[in-house]
Parts: structure tokens; sequence; C-alpha cells
């Protein structure tokens, strides 16, 4: 699986009456650019050139970097949110620890699909700042909701593990799916290993899934 997936480029110029641009083809470009170059470092036109478009044509549908930055990221926590429903929807007969697991597997591989989200979240998430508090809004917070309801199910089997501090629950959930990816050049370095091939994507998420829950179930 290809970490920097091109985005098909329009034609430059202004589009025709016939040309319709997809908004969504800025919104992963912009994700693609603000998860490699930083808040800061990111700029427009970098956004622009990805999608193969002029500048004034993301101005017009973006006021300015803060407005796109708060939609791409919107648009990311919107697109996992989709994927826990579609989990509850399929699973709903899943409760508890079964069901976390179904979400924590599903995380991974929308890490693996998303590069720019645990990017961003490792950029963004160790200061208190306006990008921070946003992320935790509108993708950390309501993402964690899926587990928190899973966790609170009425299940005496989950007796001992409610007892792990939330805290440190969902530091070391998304810390270690996030982690593997993160370290992609070096574990390609190291071990010869391709985080984002579909053996090992796969093979993360049961060793993930196997450490964290397997000691609570029977």
């Amino acid at each position: 699986m290809s970490e920097n997936k091109p985005i098909k480029k329009r034609k430059r110029g202004r589009p025709s009456l016939s040309q319709e641009l997809d908004i969504n083809d800025i919104l992963d470009a912009a994700l693609h650019v603000f998860s490699e170059n930083g808040y800061e470092g990111a700029q427009l036109k970098d956004v622009a050139q990805r999608v193969g478009v002029t500048n004034p044509l993301i101005s017009y549908h973006f006021e300015n970097k803060e407005i796109l930055w708060k939609r791409a990221v919107a648009y990311l926590g919107e697109k996992l949110v989709v994927r826990f429903e579609d989990i509850q929807s399929y699973f709903k007969d899943l409760k508890g620890i079964t069901m976390l697991r179904a979400y924590t597997r599903q995380y991974i591989y929308f890490l693996a699909e998303n590069p720019a989200l645990y990017k961003i979240i490792f950029n963004e998430m160790g200061t208190d700042t306006w990008r921070s508090n946003y992320l935790s809004e509108h993708l950390l917070t309501p993402v964690i909701w899926f587990g928190e309801e899973s966790i609170n199910a009425p299940l005496s089997s989950l007796k001992e593990f409610k007892t792990i501090p939330r805290a440190n629950f969902v530091s070391i959930i998304l810390g270690v799916s996030g982690s593997f990816f993160m370290l992609a050049h070096h574990l390609k370095m190291q071990y010869g290993t391709d985080v984002f091939s579909q053996q090992q994507i796969e093979q993360h998420a049961d060793v993930v899934n196997d450490l964290i829950f397997s000691q609570y179930e029977n």
C-alpha cells in the first residue's frame, strides 16, 4: 500500500463550465501537504500544485489556510467515524472486548490508508494550540466515543479491564497503532519490513489486538 498516493492532476488554468472541481481532491491534497510540511510550513500554493489547479481556485473555495486545515481535519474525522459506524452496523451483535478488537483493527487499517492522520496527530497533539483543540474535538473525541461505548458495556468479563485508567488506555491504542507506520523508514532499513504491505498491516493489527486484549478474554 503506497503511503504517498498521488492525486490525479487536473489541467492547469481556469476550469471550463463542464469541468467540476471535486472538493475532496483539495482536502486530500491539503492533508498530504499539512502532514508532510506541518501547518506553519504548508502553503496554499503547495495544495494547488498537488491538485493541479491555480492558487485563486483554492482560495475561492477556502478563504485561508486555517479554514482549509480545519475542513481537511473534519473531513478525515468524518471518514473515520463512518468507518466505525459501519462496524456498529455490520457487527451489532458484538460487545465489549470483541467490539474493541474490531474498532482497533479498523483504526489500524484506516491509518495505513490515510497516513496523514497519524502524522498530523504527532505534529499537533503535544502542545496546547487551537489546532490540537480542534483535533481533539472534531476527530479524536468522536472516535474514542465508540471505544468508550464498548468499555462501558455491562459485561462481568470486563470488570478487570475497566480498572485501566482511560488516559492510559487511549494513549496505548493511539500510540501503538500509529507508531508502526511512523517508523516505516527505520523498520525498512533495519528489518527489511514494508509496513504498508497488506501482510504487514494485517500482522500489525493481529499483534496489537493480542497484546492489548488477549489477557482479558477467557
